[in-house]
């Protein structure tokens, strides 16, 4: 118990990797392949406005932990792919709290390399084995619990083992030919007699080692759950993991899905393939929908629902080449931009509400922080969630993609460099989006907080937007000072290599 009145909630943060807003509303008002999240949806208030900071995981999930922007926090590619020990995270300052704080991510850049456990107690991630040959993983993650060993071990941690040419080879082969991939699967599970529905699961040991952790704790200390769940992040099974019947299992054979091989320029996509791959990323839902509803049980089982600020969201989204564009990184398009936060619990407000105004990802450690009793945190920008102050509708909120990095660029041709290597930010401000761009252009668009799905249309000499267009160019101009006066840290394709790519 608190010392002065009722137990401080729980906190659980769960991110969808790779869920774009537009998408992830359509499914859920559907409700066929999504029904708990339908349920969900009723008990929590939705942030139709929600805008990640970043374009891919690593800028975007410090955001969310440190409450800051990507050029103030410097993990990205422009500055280096790992957190400095400078900004504090919101597991560093929960901890201090007394909250037991815990990570539990099937995506493997959430690791203490990149500096993104840091200050949690205990964390575990996962790995490729997981991601493609998931009939594997069912037991214990590929990366253990460090306990609070990261900490202390953070900038002195060895460089992570380079996988077997063999290994890398057959990455290659499987994020390409994802059929190949899923036969295997289907094959493995059968063998080992699993269970169909378990298929499509990443990292399956999540909710096992979230509810083992909950019980060795006193259930009078709080706790801070993080959990990435990464079923909907490209290549995908076909018809996500389900059963199908070998003709049309057949039929995707010679599909690609190959994100690397897009980037050098030596796949272009067919409108097939497009349209398929959409259509997987649809079907992948299905399986978040039983996650999530796995993650909640566990907090049920432990007693510790009731009493849980529930935190669902995404990192960034995922794009089908609306412009120009396959899956993430390298744009700010609200396909990317635009993500789903839902919010349940203590203070929330009323259930089944949605909230149309523009909110960021640096926002959710400035509404946990809030609700335990501390004292402002992050960006001086940021904004409790629960605050329903007349001066957040005209509050900012920015976006930045920062192209890719200097090596991976490097070995590109020059029209593909041309396209995809960009330093862009964008702000979203009243019924405005306009994205500043390193070549000193910024175009300014309509946009709507309350319906990610609405296309941007023109803006015109409305009221306003020249204001948004200033307030873009302006933060362009901080970032890019910010980032230039950012030593660079760590070899990023040494990073990259190492987990994988």
């Amino acid at each position: 118990m608190s010392p002065n009145g009722p137990p401080r909630p729980d906190v659980v943060v769960v991110v969808m990797d790779c869920a774009r807003a537009d998408v992830f509303r359509h499914e859920v008002e559907l409700g066929r392949r999504t029904p708990f999240l339908r349920e969900l949806r009723r008990d929590s208030v939705d942030f139709s406005g929600a805008v990640s900071p970043g374009s891919w995981t690593i800028p975007s999930h410090a955001s969310l932990f440190t409450g800051l922007y990507p050029w103030d926090h410097g993990a990205h590619y422009r500055a280096g792919t790992t957190l400095p020990q400078d900004p504090d995270t919101l597991a560093g300052y929960l901890g201090r709290s007394g909250y037991s704080t815990a990570s539990f991510s099937a995506n493997g850049y959430i690791q203490p390399a990149a500096g993104l456990t840091r200050g949690f107690e205990e964390s575990c991630w996962g790995g490729d084995q997981e991601f493609f040959l998931r009939f594997l993983s069912k037991a214990a993650p590929t990366n253990p619990d460090l306990g609070g060993r990261e900490a202390a071990a953070f900038g002195r941690l060895p460089d992570s083992p380079k996988p077997s040419p063999f290994w890398n080879s057959a990455i290659a082969l499987l994020s390409r030919y994802t059929s190949l991939w899923d036969g295997l699967n289907r094959v493995g599970a059968r063998v080992l007699a699993h269970p169909t529905s378990d298929l499509p699961l990443v990292a399956p040991w999540i909710e096992p080692r979230m509810e083992a952790w909950l019980k060795r704790l006193p259930p009078d200390r709080p706790a801070f759950a993080f959990v990435n769940l990464l079923e909907a992040h490209e290549p995908y099974l076909v018809d996500a993991g389900q059963p199908v019947s070998w003709r049309r299992w057949l039929s995707y054979l010679r599909d690609v899905q190959g994100e690397y091989v897009w980037v050098q320029g030596r796949w272009v996509p067919s409108e097939l393939e497009v349209a398929r791959s959409r259509q997987r990323y649809a079907c992948a839902f299905q399986a978040i929908d039983e996650r999530v509803r796995r993650i909640v049980e566990v907090l049920r089982r432990a007693d510790r629902w009731e009493n849980t600020l529930f935190v669902l969201t995404s990192d960034h989204g995922q794009a089908f080449l609306e412009h120009d564009t396959f899956y993430h990184r390298f744009r700010i398009d609200e396909e990317l931009t635009r993500v789903p936060l839902w919010v349940r619990g203590p203070g929330v407000g009323r259930p089944g509400g949605t909230v149309d105004r523009w909110v960021s990802l640096i926002d959710i450690p400035r509404t946990v922080v809030d609700l335990v009793g501390g004292e402002g945190f992050g960006d001086p920008s940021a904004r409790s969630l629960l605050d329903r102050g007349a001066d957040l509708e005209d509050r900012a909120v920015y976006s930045m993609t920062e192209g890719m990095s200097p090596t991976e660029a490097k070995e590109l041709p020059a029209d593909r460099r041309a396209l995809l290597d960009r330093f862009e930010l964008a702000a979203y401000r009243g019924s405005f989006k306009a994205v500043a761009k390193g070549s000193g252009d910024t175009t300014i668009f309509r946009a709507s907080p309350g319906d990610p799905a609405a296309p941007l249309g023109p803006a015109g000499d409305a009221d306003g937007a020249r204001a948004v267009g200033e307030l873009a160019r302006e933060m362009f101009a901080r970032a890019e000072a910010r980032i230039a006066s950012s030593p660079a840290r760590g070899s990023v394709l040494k990073r990259l290599a190492g987990w994988g790519y």
